[in-house]
């Protein structure tokens, strides 16, 4: 979706998106059972996500983005809800992301997919930092097609510019780009909760 700046401030003040990042964040944690250790949020934009899961979760998340403005948005909402010291901000581009090899025991992002340039190589990067045996949850949309009627249409409402031009991905790209990731054990979805993938890196082979 494209707004312009004016809006997109007035969208994270007003929280319209707030409905969905605790059903996300159940989702995740109900899917994977990971509530301990490290996690990174890619494309956190205002770290809705990350506050959610660090709410339900002891996980210590890195809340990432690659533009200064987010990053500067993010850092405030979380030390408005006093989270500083379990969520901490990141510059970083998913095609080279500012982690060492098996960093990550969760990565997770909602909505960022659909703006990276090389899908691939994102997703290689992101299986590269995760910890065998860790887990990936990646997509977009709304975890539910109540709750995105209901915020869709409170934009509508509330934005007199609100129009939608969101990138399009079909479930075929997705599956390719985890493919040739070399992401063998993987689940696509595609449902009323969005379009997602999810997976686990397999653990070493210890002979």
């Amino acid at each position: 979706m494209i707004y312009d700046t004016q809006s997109i401030n007035s969208m994270f003040r007003d929280g319209a998106h707030a409905p969905i990042y605790p059903l996300i964040a159940n989702q995740i944690t109900e899917k994977f059972k990971i509530k301990t250790g490290t996690a990174i949020d890619v494309g956190a934009g205002p770290a809705s996500l990350s506050v959610a899961m660090a709410r339900i979760t002891q996980l210590k998340i890195y809340a990432m983005d690659i533009s200064p403005e987010m990053i500067e948005i993010a850092a405030a909402s979380v030390k408005k809800e006093g989270l500083t010291n379990r969520i901490k901000i990141r510059k970083g581009d998913v095609h080279q992301m500012p982690f060492p090899d098996e960093f990550a025991d969760l990565i997770f992002s909602r909505g960022s997919m659909f703006f990276w340039k090389d899908l691939p190589t994102a997703f290689q990067e992101i299986y590269r930092v995760l910890k065998p045996g860790g887990a990936g949850y990646i997509g977009g949309g709304y975890g539910s097609a109540e709750v995105g009627k209901k915020i869709k249409k409170k934009f509508k409402n509330k934005n007199k510019k609100f129009h939608k031009s969101s990138p399009k991905m079909n479930i075929d790209t997705l599956e390719k780009a985890v493919t040739k990731a070399k992401i063998n054990d993987y689940i696509l979805t595609n449902d009323d909760s969005g379009l997602w993938v999810l997976f686990k890196k397999q653990d070493k082979c210890i002979f």
